[in-house]
């Protein structure tokens, strides 16, 4: 739906070309995840400075840990693990053999020790300084994660080895271009866009709203292309075809009724209604059009439902009431069949429908964002208690409910998941993020074993690395999580963070104290 935005007419040719400009933003009213765009817990003053390269790793021994299998959940107690620089190089039964000579040696008994955590939707790079999104996200078991918004100028970086990643930071495991719009890919534009973002090193493409007839051609080239083609169900595409035609991966269970409509009794109806809307167009050639509507687009992106419609919220709450079980079924094994992947981000679906809950406005880890960020989530959120129609927020709520139930059979169903949080969004915050999507999804009845695996072993699955990553065997990247408790008797532990293991490199529980603090005095000082 097209959403109002104000304009600043200065004759009727300049209200028209505004005009158009709403309708283009209006098109991300139902945009989630390009949270990239949003001020982050950074400094506002990017580093220009290359990487800081983490001191080498020396010898490392985990002694007495028990080792959770995330194929299958099988438990290996008091073993010894050998790690020389960021590989593990030995798994072993305590006592087999004396520690090496000059080796670090950690007392792990009664601890448990999984892959290090993949945050597999985020956006902690962007315009500002990284560090402390990424020390936070690194305090909190992250140890790798999937950068959902590129840019030509993050490519570079990537290729010049000058991303401003720092010491303590998760691994960068994946990085695309510039997201697909009507800004970049309009019709024509689409195909030679694709072909350039490969060009330039892009791991992926990603699409957000644009038209049905630009998202086939743009999915069609980057098939060609071999590059993996994720992101969102514009209004008017079926999912069936985009499954089909090769998406990877879908984010945020479309978003919206993305997913739904495939779902409902009445889905040839719902599909003609959206075939009605207006298509998608870029916007005008207008000086300045990006700075004069900067603002109206951040808040849209803190939370795009507060500025949906109610036709739009209408439409959505006829396919939750003729929701089918037996379609969601089909459509499940459509997914399976075709490879596609699901990222729910559970916890930023939860943070647009319920978005002035007081567990999120009063959270105490929003001390870690700056003040002036904080200050904007408020500000959207009090526009979601005092212009959303309470018919609205009812329809998002149940939105949510049904959400949960499709995650749910999609965990029974297996259908391929992976855990994000979609980090940048308005309320989440660096590395508490993706603990929150775990508390999310265990809400929706998932095991702790299936929570585990999708965020290690099906991150390493779904980017081909499972030689390297996903679980804890000898030869793998030295990138570990130490629990206090068994991550498999209750999710609940998975917050239970003893130390990570970063490139070999270990963090006590000091460490990632000391890492929280010093985000702590670098937003004080800024």
């Amino acid at each position: 739906m097209l959403l109002p935005l104000p304009i600043l007419p200065n004759s009727d040719r300049t209200a028209a070309r505004f005009a158009r400009c709403r309708q283009l933003f209006a098109a991300f009213g139902l945009l989630v995840g390009v949270g990239g765009l949003l001020a982050g817990c950074g400094s506002r003053h990017p580093a220009s400075q290359a990487a800081r390269v983490p001191p080498p790793a020396g010898k490392l021994v985990l002694t007495g840990v028990t080792v959770v299998d995330t194929h299958d959940g099988h438990l290996t107690p008091n073993q010894n693990i050998v790690l020389e620089g960021d590989k593990i190089v030995r798994i072993e039964p305590a006592g087999t053999a004396a520690p090496a000579a000059g080796a670090q040696v950690v007392d792990a008994q009664g601890q448990f020790v999984v892959p290090g955590y993949l945050d597999m939707h985020a956006y902690p790079l962007g315009p500002d300084d990284p560090s402390a999104s990424l020390a936070l996200m690194l305090a909190e078991g992250v140890t790798g994660f999937r950068q959902m918004q590129g840019s030509p100028e993050l490519l570079e970086q990537r290729r010049a080895g000058t991303l401003p990643l720092g010491a303590d930071a998760p691994a960068l495991l994946a990085l695309p271009g510039t997201i697909l719009t009507p800004v970049n890919a309009g019709s024509p534009a689409a195909v030679a866009e694709v072909r350039a973002q490969k060009a330039t090193g892009a791991d992926f493409i990603k699409v957000i709203s644009v038209s049905v007839p630009t998202f086939f051609a743009a999915q069609a080239e980057a098939r060609r292309l071999g590059l993996p083609f994720v992101g969102h169900l514009p209004e008017g595409v079926a999912v069936e075809a985009a499954s089909k035609g090769g998406m990877k991966s879908i984010e945020h269970l479309g978003p919206g009724g993305g997913l739904l409509v495939a779902c409902s009794t009445e889905e040839a109806a719902l599909r003609e209604e959206l075939e009605r809307l207006p298509p998608v167009k870029g916007p005008p050639n207008i000086p300045f059009i990006g700075k004069l509507l900067a603002g109206s687009i951040q808040k849209r992106l803190i939370n795009p439902t507060v500025f949906s419609t109610p036709e739009s919220a209408a439409r959505i709450q006829r396919a939750i009431d003729t929701y089918s079980d037996a379609k969601d079924r089909q459509l499940a094994a459509r997914f399976i069949a075709d490879g596609t992947w699901q990222v729910p981000t559970l916890i930023r679906l939860r943070t647009m429908y319920f978005g002035d809950a007081p567990e999120y406005r009063n959270n105490p880890n929003l001390r870690y964002v700056p003040a002036a960020t904080v200050q904007q989530w408020q500000n959207v959120a009090q526009g979601f208690t005092t212009k959303l129609p309470p018919a609205s927020k009812a329809t998002y709520q149940n939105l949510y409910a049904l959400q949960l139930k499709l995650v749910k059979l999609f965990e029974e169903l297996h259908v391929p998941m992976l855990a994000g949080s979609d980090l940048g969004g308005g309320w989440l915050v660096p590395g508490f993020s993706l603990h929150q999507e775990f508390d999310e999804l265990q809400k929706a009845g998932l095991a702790p074993l299936t929570i585990l695996q999708m965020t290690t072993l099906n991150g390493a699955t779904f980017l081909g690395r499972t030689a390297t990553m996903g679980s804890v065997e000898v030869g793998k990247n030295a990138n570990l999580v130490l629990f206090d408790a068994n991550p498999l008797a209750d999710a609940q532990n998975l917050h239970k963070i003893h130390a990570v293991v970063r490139a070999g490199r270990y963090y006590s529980p000091a460490d990632l104290k000391n890492l929280k603090r010093k985000v702590l005095a670098q937003q004080a000082a800024n």
